[in-house]
């Protein structure tokens, strides 16, 4: 198996150097280079490809948050790590949520943040922040939150098949020709397919439809 290659983001360069030469320390790593900002290193990513990123998070022209994004779209398998003085969990929730499977503070000892180099080149996650597992806590809370109303404005089959005859212009009294339901049935459908689409008359359902391309 070969060196884990690493490329170190910071825009304190003497930080940079410094950890540089402790990863180089180690037999198993190899720095690949650093970068100084967010756009920089998006370009180092996608040239050098390294194995993981220790990212920093504020920096002067792209935060390293937007700039793991960013990576993320072009280089799905880097693993990232989040090398930042801040503690707070809105930071290791947007980290979380941007990607990265680690969390450093600056001020852990050398051995954790090699410890988190080799952990998530094997795809694991290290996390040394105490919020972690309330962040994830919370995540799920929150997907489980976004599946609970989508699954709630969902439109039932028949509400689609109404709304598609409402798009070609049917009646009340045709679309029930068609489907063969009573004009109260449709009533109370087109009613639903109103509040779940978030409009008041039927052409505005039909666009609001098609802008979510359910027609």
């Amino acid at each position: 198996m070969g060196k884990i290659k690493v490329l170190i983001v910071d825009d304190h360069e003497i930080f940079c150097e410094s950890l540089a030469t402790l990863i180089s320390m180690n037999n198993n790593m190899e720095v690949l280079g650093t970068a100084n900002c967010g756009k920089e290193a998006i370009k180092k990513a996608e040239l050098l490809r390294p194995d993981v990123v220790l990212m920093d998070i504020e920096m002067k022209d792209l935060d390293g948050i937007e700039a793991i994004r960013r990576i993320k779209e072009k280089c799905p398998d880097m693993a990232f790590i989040v090398l930042t003085m801040h503690s707070e969990e809105e930071h290791v929730s947007e980290a979380i949520k941007a990607g990265a499977k680690g969390y450093v503070l600056k001020e852990s000892s050398s051995s954790e943040v090699l410890e988190a180099i080799n952990a998530v080149s094997k795809g694991r996650v290290f996390f040394k922040s105490n919020d972690y597992f309330k962040v994830i806590k919370n995540l799920q809370d929150q997907h489980k939150n976004v599946q609970r109303i989508e699954e709630e404005y969902a439109l039932s089959q028949r509400e689609l098949e109404i709304l598609k005859l409402i798009a070609q212009g049917y009646s009340n009294k045709e679309i029930g020709n068609t489907l063969f339901i009573s004009s109260h049935t449709i009533r109370n459908h087109i009613a639903n397919l109103f509040m779940k689409l978030n409009c008041h008359t039927r052409m505005r359902a039909v666009i609001e439809a098609r802008k979510r391309n359910l027609i």
